[in-house]
């Protein structure tokens, strides 16, 4: 069976530009082999990434690799029920892609024709999934998230800018929601982690933690608790700009869309 899939990851995403920036990628961040391995996810694939993948840069190409994304087809009968996964690399135009070949046709050769829900995970995004079981067959069709017209489980699911509709950043525990203060905060395990790493000896807030993480919401490449471009402010302008926040309430939790 073989689909297309197309997404935006909010934190990367450039409006000047209309795609998302591929720091992860420039600096040579990337880990060769899906990272999906460690709870919540507990995905065990063996997908590698072919090396001449990244050489590809924004600047030059649209295909310019941006991060790694988990796509799951899920039951007709219990969205919540997990049938296939695949992890794929997403590129700066949004088109998913095999991480060997490089080919935006995504194959799941041990499923038979039929209807699924399909959906999106991602280390520091809020996950989305289609609000209904879609058709999918050997003849290859487009699943859009990035289109507002698409429609997906729960409400305001998606950041929506103009005319694109965006994976919420910030849920870097991916406990399903962004939390900016109180248990459970995103913004406590940023900050935290940034205190606490080996290098900054000086317990320094504006430290710069270099490197591929979570805690790395605009996908740049640095993990920044305070100062200008830091992850923090992605966290606390999502909470107070969500729709459905009408009191623009600090502690306000934006919950994902359940599965």
């Amino acid at each position: 069976m073989n689909l297309q899939v197309r997404a935006y990851l909010q934190g990367p995403y450039e409006a000047s530009t209309d795609l998302m920036q591929d720091d992860l990628r420039a600096k040579g961040l990337l880990p060769l082999h899906q990272p999906y391995r460690q709870a919540p996810f507990l995905y065990q694939g063996n997908e590698t990434l072919n090396r001449s993948l990244t050489s590809v840069s924004v600047g030059g190409d649209e295909e310019a690799l941006i991060d790694w994304l988990l796509l799951e087809l899920r039951s007709a009968s219990n969205p919540t029920l997990v049938l296939a996964q695949k992890a794929v690399g997403l590129q700066a135009d949004g088109d998913l892609m095999d991480v060997q070949t490089g080919s935006t046709t995504l194959a799941f050769l041990n499923l038979s024709a039929g209807a699924y829900y399909v959906s999106l995970r991602h280390r520091n995004h809020l996950g989305v999934v289609s609000a209904s079981a879609l058709g999918l067959s050997f003849t290859s069709s487009l699943i859009d998230f990035s289109d507002p017209l698409f429609t997906v489980a729960g409400q305001h699911s998606r950041y929506l800018y103009k005319t694109k509709a965006l994976l919420w950043a910030g849920d870097l525990s991916q406990d399903k929601k962004i939390i900016a203060h109180g248990s459970g905060s995103d913004n406590t395990l940023l900050i935290s982690t940034v205190l606490s790493a080996s290098a900054n000896t000086a317990f320094n807030t504006s430290y710069r933690l270099n490197g591929y993480a979570a805690t790395d919401l605009n996908l740049d490449g640095e993990t920044l608790a305070v100062g200008p471009d830091n992850d923090s402010r992605l966290i606390y302008s999502n909470i107070l700009s969500y729709p459905a926040n009408t009191s623009f309430a600090g502690n306000y939790i934006l919950r994902g869309n359940g599965y």
